[in-house]
């Protein structure tokens, strides 16, 4: 007699293949921890900023960063003119805009503002980043640098509102999923 589980010859083994989780299993649940990840965030732009990270993780992708100094009426308006002065459109990816500390006031109205756009590396090209920094400081923006290698996970550690332990298990699940996703069927 054979041991259970053992095949018989000519007949096919079942049993590993079975119990792994496929690409997709585990995409879904890298996806189900981003979610709880994005659930804890209240602001919307960091939200949106923590979500384009993570997706680039569960992808197994680098994120570009462009980061610049603007002045504006508001964060929204801020965002929207890094998108205009790169040439950029706001669907290409996230942007976060931070009040610059120290810096007087130009006008009542008008603040100083850190701006940061984030791009997957799936979405925008090298060159594409290059060419919207030139146009940015062509634009006359001031203290424009970009890095197209960020590290999806360690830029996520640094977004407040993520929850350390979760981000842990994510990291996991994410690794995962970018591992079992080279071979991922295509769906049309």
């Amino acid at each position: 007699t054979r041991p259970a589980g053992d095949t018989v010859p000519g007949g096919t083994a079942t049993t590993c293949t079975e119990s792994a989780p496929s690409a997709e299993d585990k995409k879904k649940q890298a996806e189900t921890t981003r979610d709880s990840i994005l659930g804890d965030i209240s602001d919307t732009r960091v939200k949106a900023k923590a979500k384009l990270l993570a997706d680039a993780a569960i992808a197994g992708v680098k994120v570009k960063k462009l980061k610049a100094k603007l002045t504006a009426d508001s964060e929204d308006t801020a965002c929207s003119d890094a998108f205009t002065k790169a040439g950029m459109s706001a669907s290409d990816g996230a942007c976060v805009a931070t009040a610059a500390s120290s810096r007087k006031r130009r006008r009542l109205s008008s603040t100083a503002y850190d701006v940061e756009l984030l791009f997957s590396s799936s979405t925008v090209s090298d060159d594409a980043i290059k060419a919207a920094e030139l146009e940015m400081k062509n634009n006359g923006v001031e203290g424009v640098s970009s890095d197209t290698a960020v590290d999806p996970i360690a830029e996520l550690k640094t977004v407040p509102g993520v929850d350390t332990s979760k981000l842990q298990t994510f990291e996991t699940e994410a690794q995962a999923a970018a591992a079992a996703g080279g071979w991922r069927p295509v769906s049309y």
